[in-house]
């Protein structure tokens, strides 16, 4: 047998999906499920055989979620049953898939149930805009995105446009479409439930950038924690191929377009755009320098667009109903709609596309329910690990990323995961801390060691001087937050300072012990 170069070992060591996960049964110990039992459930599971920790399934709205050693997904009662656990309360189904707005966009086809096969989806209207496109003027696909006025769906908000318009610009013939299904955020679930019910959407969604920027080539980089979306898209692939909808000739034209799907191997931080572009060049996945930006010198260091599910699947919707119809929702600021998850904690957790402009504390507490069984809610978290946590008497405001953005709240990928009263803050605390020093890539000092360090510090909240404590792990933050290289390091110190101050009141306030 060959030896492992060192190369080889760095970049599957770097992946947990690539040593630890062979033969264990992999629990999800994201914030939703551990917010319903996913400790308990990996203790118990640990005892017959090995287990390891992952840290999202998409799965947010009928948690606790884990994969058997057969690698089986299975979520809420079915997950308890594997275990031999007895569910302490009755798992009611997820209230499903809602539209808020005058018109939907990205739910418009999934309300209706799946759509991943070619047939139903054509009869849907899916691959007509893209027919469209390839009548219309050169050019033309482009100046109606930019009308729109559409931005990313992906939590940066970049107006899509002007990424395709960057790349255009390149001088290098060879340009790349890249979507990005490494939805990790706890929390969020709507590329997930895209990739898997509605898969050839986003494969128009993406013939429609790449005749735009004059792409021959694309890439759907899915995430490990979603076999099912990997599958899906594959047989997708393989029927648009057939169908003429893909290849050297798509639709008869003169326009060459293929797709490829590349799995991810567990790792958070490939959500990045430059950290996915090395996981697709088989290195490890550690974040770039920028610039140069990828619309520069992107996959393979050729011109690339990289675009998340959502963003892709709104594409086709405004070049079939125009760019007038999708800025006639939403805001003047920030037009379109945008599809909300709601986890399990909730009355009625699922997806809700709403227009943006919408008040967070009607969608809490007026669409979603408030908390399950009447819960009281302590805060919710928006947007996951690099998001916000917010207490009731921050919900009054619009859900637009202006207005959030005067207020300090990231929006993020926009799931939402209720924190009840009764939860342990402590144990959420260091559950999200521990995230952080298993998922840092490693290449910025600051981030590798000072979330190691925020991990001991947790330990010991309720020890010693409390103003001294806080000082400590507010100046460790600050740093990290401040000389961090990409997203990652500094968007988890602010949810992770306020979880920490709400889990010190609780600890002060005498509602935990030991």
């Amino acid at each position: 047998m060959p030896k492992e170069t060192a190369q080889a070992r760095a970049v599957r060591s770097f992946f947990a999906g690539g040593i630890s996960q062979a033969g264990a049964v992999a629990i999800c110990r994201g914030l939703s499920c551990e917010l319903n039992g996913a400790a308990a459930l990996q203790e118990r599971l640990a005892a017959t055989g090995p287990t390891v920790r992952v840290d999202c399934f998409g799965l947010c709205d009928h948690s606790p979620a884990l994969r058997t050693r057969e690698g089986e997904v299975l979520s809420g009662a079915a997950a308890l049953a594997f275990a031999g656990c007895a569910a302490s309360t009755r798992f009611d189904e997820p209230a499903g898939i809602r539209c808020l707005a005058r018109r939907p966009i990205v739910t418009e086809r999934i309300m209706r149930g799946s759509h991943h096969d070619l047939a139903v989806a054509r009869r849907a209207g899916v691959y007509s805009a893209l027919a469209k496109a390839l009548q219309a003027a050169p050019g033309s696909v482009l100046a109606m995105i930019e009308r729109s006025g559409e931005q990313g769906r992906g939590g940066a908000g970049y107006p899509t446009a002007a990424k395709w318009r960057a790349c255009l610009a390149a001088a290098d013939p060879r340009r790349f479409v890249v979507a990005n299904g490494d939805e990790g955020d706890a929390g969020s679930f709507i590329d997930r439930v895209l990739l898997e019910e509605d898969p050839h959407a986003v494969l128009e969604g993406m013939a429609l950038s790449a005749l735009a920027v004059g792409a021959s080539e694309g890439v759907v980089f899915i995430r490990a924690e979603y076999p099912r979306a990997q599958a899906r898209m594959n047989r997708a692939i393989a029927e648009a191929r057939e169908a003429g909808l893909l290849g050297p000739a798509v639709l008869g034209h003169g326009f060459a377009f293929d797709v490829r799907v590349v799995g991810g191997h567990g790792s958070y931080v490939c959500g990045e755009e430059t950290a996915l572009l090395n996981a697709i060049e088989n290195k490890r996945g550690e974040v770039r320098v920028r610039p140069p930006y990828p619309t520069q010198a992107g996959l393979y260091g050729q011109p690339t667009v990289v675009n998340n599910i959502e963003t892709l699947v709104n594409v086709p919707w405004i070049v079939r109903e125009g760019p007038e119809a999708y800025r006639s929702l939403g805001v003047a600021a920030a037009p379109g709609t945008k599809a909300f998850c709601l986890a399990r904690g909730f009355a009625r957790p699922g997806i809700v596309e709403a227009e943006f402009g919408l008040e967070l504390r009607g969608l809490i507490e007026q669409h979603a329910g408030g908390g399950r069984n009447g819960q009281p809610l302590a805060a919710v978290a928006l947007g996951g690990p690099m998001g916000s946590i917010l207490t009731p008497a921050e919900w009054d405001v619009p859900l637009e990323p202006a207005a959030l953005g005067q207020r300090g709240i990231r929006l993020g990928h926009a799931g939402l995961v209720p924190i009840p009263e009764a939860a342990d803050l402590r144990a959420l605390l260091l559950n999200w801390a521990q995230f952080m020093a298993l998922e840092s890539c490693g290449k910025c000092v600051p981030c590798s060691l000072g979330s190691r360090r925020a991990v001991e510090l947790v330990g010991r909240i309720d020890q010693g001087n409390h103003d001294e404590w806080q000082r400590e792990f507010t100046q460790l933050l600050a740093t990290i937050e401040g000389t961090s290289l990409c997203g990652f390091g500094q968007g988890l110190p602010q949810p992770l300072l306020k979880l920490a101050t709400l889990a010190r009141a609780q600890v002060a306030g005498g509602q935990l012990h030991g």
